[in-house]
């Protein structure tokens, strides 16, 4: 079995060495390249203050490894040859790292699997596990289209990010739980998506070991955390470190980064082009939908790791999280169930050979599991190969191309909808189905609180809502704080006029434009508006509201002196709803201009 493992690797990289010449995500790869280069040349924290780079710290060791490969085989300093597409030294070098990544979990696979008596202390009934199955799952894995696409042709490293989960929950059934969280938590500085698993981790943990255990890996999870950041604290540069791990909250702020999932149907197919502040149920955007369906959905995770704190229950619990990620939340890209196809195969045992598992019902829960796995794979590559043809049409394969269309998208997307609850069979094999109505009454509570200030009191405050479209010509619009506060929080200042204070509204700047998606629930809207006490005197600005691009009221021209103006302005029937400030004719030079209190009335 050990030379048909190796032949199956040897298959293996055949195929991805054949397909690295491919020049795959080309800006990827460019941005590869560029933060790469910037930090063999200037260091870590040099790249991550003087790039664009939106990945966390721990990335950037990985972009300068890149840099060092490359330069093995050729100088990354010959810039017209560096900077070539079809560069094939540093797409070697870029791709070489996910594939690594990818033998390694292979080896991991065939190692795990073959540990018998560890998987039957596990709960799996080892006796039914036909010999071959090392064999099988990890050829499965190394041979996946998804796993090849990701690393060899486009150029991501979803192996390198899932690895360090898939050593840490090894490391976990072997009672290391130490050197497992050690391990853990080098994988949210490289990929930030395992976030997701944090929380699951450490209630299993907690569950497993006791609370003791988690004190400890709570304190070797900030150790790796600083052991990771030390170049930045020595530059005294952990604002940074701040500013990388939260940087991607709203970096994209599209309903779908070409995920199928909800909000791509929500889309029409245009997840690309489409705000995830549109207004989608009652009075609240599509964020704020998404986070909330998707926190529910990962309180169910959350309860099967806690209720039940089994092997089985541990892995499900991982891959139903990061699948619900995925599928609900806005911002999501293409890629984010990569992790899928790896979970699943080490689940596949403990579903379908447990000790619990009745001798007649093993060969359906055989066909369902590998049905569902083989429709996950069909799923999660159509997808990916659709994120890499709608940016690079020559990059992917050519059939399948040829036949992508948004129609497909979006039955692909109702896909992985259904997938999403095929996985409740699993779920509620070991937990009770009545949490099943507590989840949905706390989401139906949860709307209902949301509008409570709307049906009870027949009105918002516009802070509630996030613009769809904010264009400012200095600084960046600030919420309940005056335009200065963008500079930091050392330069935090409440709105105010002439030194009258305002708890709520917005901080701005001429020329600036906020439109709001108020979707038609609204009669009118009651503001006051003036120039903020920290302007210098100078400052000149007029105030204007518009209505689906009609105006609705325009002030004076407002000096610093002035005090505040108030004005309500009927928007029946309004579904874009404009603030604009402008220069009043005279330059924009310390024009920092407030809507004070903005609010909207049933």
């Amino acid at each position: 079995m050990k030379t048909a493992f190796l032949f199956v690797l040897f298959v293996g990289l055949i195929i991805r060495l054949i397909l690295v010449g491919n020049s795959g995500f080309e800006a990827d790869i460019s941005f590869w390249k560029s933060w790469g280069l910037a930090a063999i040349d200037h260091g870590i924290v040099w790249t991550s203050l003087n790039t664009n780079i939106n990945y966390p710290p721990g990335f950037i060791y990985v972009l300068w490894l890149m840099a060092k490969i490359y330069s093995i085989f050729a100088d990354p300093h010959d810039y017209y040859n560096f900077w070539q597409l079809n560069n094939f030294w540093f797409l070697l070098a870029s791709k070489s790292i996910a594939i690594v990544f990818d033998t390694v979990i292979a080896i991991l696979i065939y190692w795990f699997f073959s540990q018998k008596k560890k998987l039957e202390s596990l709960g799996v009934f080892v006796a039914k596990l036909p010999p071959s199955l090392p064999l099988i799952l990890a050829s499965i894995f190394y041979l996946n289209p998804v796993v090849i696409i990701d690393s060899a042709l486009w150029g991501q490293v979803e192996s390198l990010g899932i690895f360090f989960t898939l050593a840490a929950v090894i490391l976990l059934f072997y009672r290391r739980p130490l050197l497992a969280t050690f391990i853990f938590a080098v994988g949210p500085m490289l990929k930030l998506q395992n976030i997701i698993f944090i929380p699951i981790y450490f209630i299993f943990l907690w569950r497993y070991f006791g609370y003791k255990t988690v004190v400890k890996g709570i304190a070797i999870f900030v150790l790796v955390f600083f052991i990771t950041v030390l170049p930045f604290i020595f530059a005294n540069q952990m604002n940074q470190v701040l500013f990388l791990l939260t940087v991607n909250s709203d970096y994209f702020p599209w309903l779908s980064l070409n995920a199928h999932n909800l909000w791509w149907i929500v889309a029409n197919a245009k997840g690309m082009t489409t705000t995830d502040k549109v207004t989608v149920l009652g009075i609240l955007n599509a964020k704020r939908v998404g986070l909330f369906l998707f926190s529910s959905s990962y309180f169910l995770a959350c309860l099967l790791a806690y209720l039940k704190p089994t092997a089985r229950n541990f892995l499900l619990a991982l891959t139903f999280a990061i699948f619900s990620f995925f599928l609900f939340t806005t911002q999501s890209h293409e890629r984010y169930s990569y992790p899928i196809v790896v979970l699943l195969l080490f689940l596949y045992p403990f579903l379908v050979n447990h000790r619990s598992t009745t001798k007649d019902k093993r060969p359906i829960a055989v066909i369902y599991f590998w049905l569902l796995y083989f429709f996950f794979t069909v799923n999660i590559f159509f997808n990916i190969h659709t994120g890499l043809i709608l940016n690079y049409p020559n990059n992917g394969i050519g059939v399948l191309s040829a036949i992508t269309s948004p129609t497909l998208t979006i039955a692909n997307s109702y896909f992985s909808i259904l997938l999403y609850f095929l996985l409740y069979p699993y779920i509620f094999s070991q937990i009770s189905i009545l949490i099943l109505p507590v989840i949905i009454i706390i989401i139906l509570s949860f709307l209902a609180l949301s509008h409570a200030s709307y049906f009870i009191y027949g009105k918002v405050s516009l802070t509630s809502f996030r613009p769809i479209i904010i264009r400012q010509d200095y600084a960046s619009l600030q919420v309940n704080k005056a335009v200065e506060s963008w500079a930091g929080w050392k330069k935090w200042s409440r709105l105010s006029n002439n030194y009258y204070y305002y708890r709520k509204g917005f901080g701005t700047h001429a020329n600036s434009n906020l439109t709001f998606d108020i979707n038609r629930k609204f009669s009118y809207l009651s503001t006051d508006f003036g120039v903020d006490t920290e302007a210098p005197t100078e400052a000149s600005v007029v105030f204007q509201i518009w209505g689906d691009g009609k105006l609705l009221f325009e002030s004076k021209k407002m000096g610093r002196f002035d005090f505040p103006g108030s004005v309500k302005v009927k928007v029946s029937g309004v579904k874009y709803l404009g603030l604009t400030v402008t220069d009043a004719g005279d330059g924009i030079n310390s024009d920092h201009a407030d809507w004070f209190n903005p609010v909207l009335y049933k």
